[in-house]
């Protein structure tokens, strides 16, 4: 019997298909890479497996195909201590796939195909009930319906759970549904789609954060890559730098972010703390190759900030 989680992670899980090459094809360019890499990601799966290396009890909601990609999917979830029993397969679909080109900066390129992550369904969602009853926070991201996203956050709030959407795709929510969010976590690219403004530095990171902070969220982060992040909420703006790091796979950094100020955020309440603590597990997980492969567990984060404490 699984332990009851504090962490549900509602959305998608692909088997990724990596590439590293000298540089990011253009339109029409073929290109030769000089290694390759399969390994397990999609964002839901990636930020369950990232909370759970860091201690979380974490339990994972969406579907994968009746193949042999969506049993090692599974079987990859539960190596990592995820309850997967709400990961159910989808007849007749294929296991979602992203093919992804990384350069040698650890830069990327992604394309996803969907598959068995678009049959996840509101019966799905009302399956979870007895989760609800026990859990803290629910992370979601929108690689599914919207109105299957919509109902996971008016389902998770009615239960009296927190809720943390990692709005990536970028979609159109009803208004009413910002002011349920705990935390609304976005990067330039989401941030300046979703108000227009052109997000290239740390004064136009503000102006967007706070224009997403008058939809309603309780808080809203927009992270900067190599800049680290910007959190925004009532009293409170401020931007955290990560340590520097040589960069090899930037894959998955923003799921271990989101992860991260999660699992930090429920075990200590301190948004700001979390914050600063995600922004380095982000860090060291684009010095590693792949999306799961890269993301630390607590002993490697601790081991991590020890090194970088005693450097000059």
């Amino acid at each position: 019997m699984s332990l009851p989680a504090d962490i549900l992670v509602y959305g998608s899980l692909n088997m990724d298909f990596v590439t590293y090459v000298h540089h990011l094809p253009q339109a029409g360019e073929t290109i030769a890479a000089s290694s390759f890499q399969m390994a397990p990601g999609g964002k839901a799966a990636n930020q369950a497996v990232a909370a759970s290396r860091l201690g979380s009890s974490v339990a994972m909601v969406g579907r994968v195909g009746q193949d042999e990609l969506g049993r090692q999917m599974k079987a990859f979830l539960a190596q990592d201590g995820v309850d997967c029993r709400y990961v159910l397969d989808a007849p007749g679909d294929h296991t979602g796939i992203a093919t992804i080109a990384v350069d040698p900066a650890g830069q990327n390129s992604i394309v996803t195909y969907l598959g068995a992550n678009a049959s996840v369904s509101v019966e799905d969602i009302d399956r979870t009930a007895p989760l609800l009853q026990t859990a803290r926070y629910a992370i979601l991201q929108m690689e599914m319906e919207t109105h299957v996203g919509e109902h996971i956050i008016r389902t998770a709030h009615e239960a009296g759970v927190r809720i943390v959407l990692n709005l990536a795709p970028v979609v159109p929510l009803d208004d009413g549904i910002y002011p349920l969010l705990e935390l609304l976590i976005v990067n330039e690219t989401e941030a300046s789609q979703l108000t227009g403004v052109a997000v290239a530095s740390l004064a136009s990171a503000r102006e967007a954060a706070e224009q997403l902070l008058g939809k309603g969220p309780g808080h809203v982060i927009v992270t900067l890559g190599k800049d680290g992040a910007l959190l925004c909420g009532p009293g409170v703006i401020e931007h955290y730098e990560p340590p520097r790091v040589q960069a090899v796979d930037a894959t998955a950094a923003g799921d271990c972010f989101v992860a991260a100020v999660t699992h930090f955020v429920n075990a200590t309440g301190d948004l700001k703390e979390a914050v600063r603590q995600a922004v380095e597990v982000a860090a060291l997980s684009v010095t590693r190759k792949g999306a799961q492969p890269s993301l630390p567990t607590m002993a490697e984060y601790e081991q991590f900030i020890g090194l970088k404490e005693v450097q000059p």
